[in-house]
């Protein structure tokens, strides 16, 4: 069943993500390196986390190179309509409050038929442009599926409304390159933020 009559799930996405795209840039939105972002093959875009609209920003400018998988919190699928919609477009349910292996087993089961995942590695929101601590979840993703890791920085996001533009930037893509061990996945996870927070707005 579709969110729009007679369209499969994917479709009707991929319609609202369209419609945000034509939203945000009406708004005001400068976005970079989308180049960086491959075509096929498995890829994780890592990003940081400053408001609710990132998720939506960053996935329907994805949407343009490919199709996108999101993991959300799971809270936000007890919402009645939230929920139900999330549900049909395939998003991944996460809690937070324990370690969720069955969300990581579908993400991984996604990368490894060659999909696209979109991740906040801090697990939560920012504040100030200050980098959180990281999950190991994105160092468990790139080393179980081999899928490359794309950074991703977004800056004014939570004054969208306000003047102004929303910036988005991808990096470069690059691989897990540790030895699996809990202290290298922490290590990768720390790189994945450097990595996000040395891409600059425009360069």
């Amino acid at each position: 069943m579709s969110v729009l009559p007679g369209l499969a799930p994917v479709w009707d996405y991929r319609l609202f993500a369209a419609y945000l795209r034509l939203n945000f840039r009406l708004r005001g939105r400068e976005v970079s390196g989308l180049e960086n972002l491959p075509e096929t093959g498995a890829v994780i875009v890592a990003a940081n986390h400053v408001s609710l609209v990132d998720p939506p920003f960053i996935g329907s400018t994805m949407e343009l190179v490919r199709h996108t998988r999101y993991l959300a919190k799971g809270e936000l699928f007890r919402l009645p309509v939230a929920g139900w919609v999330l549900r049909r477009w395939g998003v991944i349910p996460v809690d937070r409050a324990r370690g969720d292996v069955g969300a990581v087993r579908r993400a991984v089961s996604v990368l490894r038929q060659e999909g696209c995942i979109l991740v906040f590695p801090e697990g939560t929101r920012s504040r100030g442009g200050v980098p959180g601590r990281p999950k190991s979840g994105v160092s468990l993703l790139a080393r179980e599926s081999g899928a490359c890791v794309v950074p991703a920085r977004v800056w004014d996001t939570d004054r969208w409304l306000g003047p102004g533009k929303m910036r988005l930037r991808f990096g470069r893509p690059f691989r897990y390159d540790e030895d699996g061990s809990r202290e290298g996945d922490r290590r990768f996870a720390e790189r994945v933020m450097r990595e996000i927070f040395s891409l600059q707005a425009g360069a």
